[in-house]
């Protein structure tokens, strides 16, 4: 007899799982983004991120090694210096994301933004390799009377 009304209760909850499903879903909807709204967010993280930046890497799995570098944001043209830049960035507050494309991989930066002047994060690469990442900011953009990284579709 307590089996039977626990067989019942499962039965029961099922439709009324499925009713809830029905009513639910049609008031979930996609979030739409307000194109220049988005554009104005990309600009201020871009004009944040703006400069260049002293790299260095520490890799897990490729015994520890370390590299060091200097990478331009978000890009040569922007930041009026020439050096690397990745192909890709996001920024949505102080999260950043940055890809880089190589010939044979890519590499993918998952990076936090403090006080405008450190990046700190991990990566990881086509190849599996995985690390730490640490930036610090070398020198900042100088202001330029078009607004410089304005106009950026998140492709530097």
């Amino acid at each position: 007899m307590i089996g039977e009304n626990r067989k019942m209760t499962v039965r029961d909850l099922v439709p009324a799982l499925l009713i809830s499903l029905i009513l639910i879903l049609p008031t979930a909807r996609a979030v739409e983004l307000d194109p220049v709204a988005e554009a104005k967010r990309l600009e201020a993280g871009f004009a944040r991120l703006c400069g260049v930046w002293e790299w260095t890497v520490h890799s897990h799995t490729l015994s520890h090694r370390e590299g060091k570098s200097q990478i331009v944001l978000p890009s040569p043209e922007a930041a009026g210096v020439q050096g690397p830049s990745p192909s890709e960035i996001r920024i949505y507050g102080d999260a950043v994301y940055l890809r880089w494309d190589f010939q044979g991989g890519y590499q993918e930066d998952s990076l936090l933004l403090s006080d405008n002047r450190r990046l700190e994060g991990t990566f990881r690469t086509s190849y599996g390799a995985v690390g730490a990442i640490t930036g610090k900011r070398v020198s900042t953009c100088q202001p330029s009377g078009t607004g410089g990284a304005s106009g950026s579709t998140g492709k530097p």
